[in-house]
């Protein structure tokens, strides 16, 4: 059937072709951007707890006192600078979880620090998890995705 030259727009089929494609792209892109979302909080998460141990580290060496990070796995962390409370980190524990095998990390006033273990992990899904480990030397060290201290795929999200 021929067109008439002065009708414009696009046929019932063109459209349902399309609505067909745009279906199958967004079941296959939703899914994928969701779990996107939720690696980037983790990691998020993870860079704010680097960055209190640092704080609480430079803090200790800045002022020539004791710094400690009083561990709660369900409620913020507290960095504690001579006995008074410096800096807080919020955690929501629907988005992450952290689990540390140690109640406090105690940084002295040369960056030295008592050496822990951070997991810090999702939906108890250790294959998107990081480590964040403490060394003796004070430097906090986030392990690759997935991965213990030693190198091995983490098995579980608890220390």
């Amino acid at each position: 059937m021929p067109r008439r030259s002065d009708m414009h727009g696009f046929t019932l089929i063109e459209l349902m072709i399309t609505l067909a494609l745009l279906t199958i792209v967004l079941g296959i892109a939703v899914p994928n951007f969701t779990a996107f979302i939720q690696k980037t909080r983790l990691q998020g998460q993870t860079d704010d707890l680097i960055a209190i141990l640092q704080y609480a580290r430079g803090e200790a060496v800045t002022r020539r006192a004791t710094a400690e990070v009083i561990v709660d796995d369900d409620g913020p962390w507290v960095v504690r600078v001579a006995g008074q409370s410096a800096r807080e980190l919020s955690h929501n524990t629907s988005q992450a979880k952290m689990d540390a095998d140690v109640a406090s990390i105690t940084y002295r006033a040369n960056g030295t620090a008592t050496p822990a273990l951070i997991t810090v992990c999702r939906d108890d899904s250790p294959e998107t998890a990081y480590v964040v480990e403490v060394r003796a030397s004070g430097a906090p060290i986030r392990h690759e995705r997935g991965k213990g201290a030693d190198g091995n795929a983490l098995t579980s999200c608890t220390l």
